[in-house]
């Protein structure tokens, strides 16, 4: 869903005041973000300037929408619902100990047929070295 930013006078004023006073790479994208967005930029261009993907940009504009620049700002994620993977970490750590042999492919494969879980590659390989289940290579 893409939302439709328009901001008042008042507000246009303020997000010019929090892109000069900001210090945070990650809260100047956002503040920049909704600029391009309120200037009439498709989510899809912004994504692609600032370097994120298209559901990050909807996140964002969702987060204004809802809260404000106070809401924008906020790097907080309460609603974070964690990693798809995480229950199935320790059937994945079986499967390791079972399969000293076995290859990263071999476990996606695995997490795919067994448990209908599809997992893009690189993103299980930092997890699992992350959570010390795999070594780095």
């Amino acid at each position: 869903m893409s939302y439709r930013i328009r901001l008042t006078t008042d507000q246009t004023y303020q997000l010019a005041d929090l892109m000069q006073e900001t210090q945070s790479k990650k809260l100047s994208r956002r503040l920049l973000a909704l600029s391009l967005r309120h200037y009439g930029y498709p989510v899809h261009q912004i994504a692609k300037m600032i370097g994120v993907s298209e559901k990050t940009i909807t996140n964002w504009m969702k987060q204004f929408l809802e809260g404000g620049f106070e809401g924008l700002l906020s790097l907080h994620y309460p609603k974070n619902k964690g990693s798809k993977v995480a229950p199935y970490l320790d059937r994945i750590q079986v499967w390791k100990e079972t399969h000293p042999e076995g290859t990263l492919l071999e476990l996606q494969a695995w997490l795919r047929d067994t448990h209908h879980l599809e997992v893009e590659y690189s993103w299980l390989y930092r997890y699992l070295v992350h959570h010390e289940v795999w070594e780095l290579s």
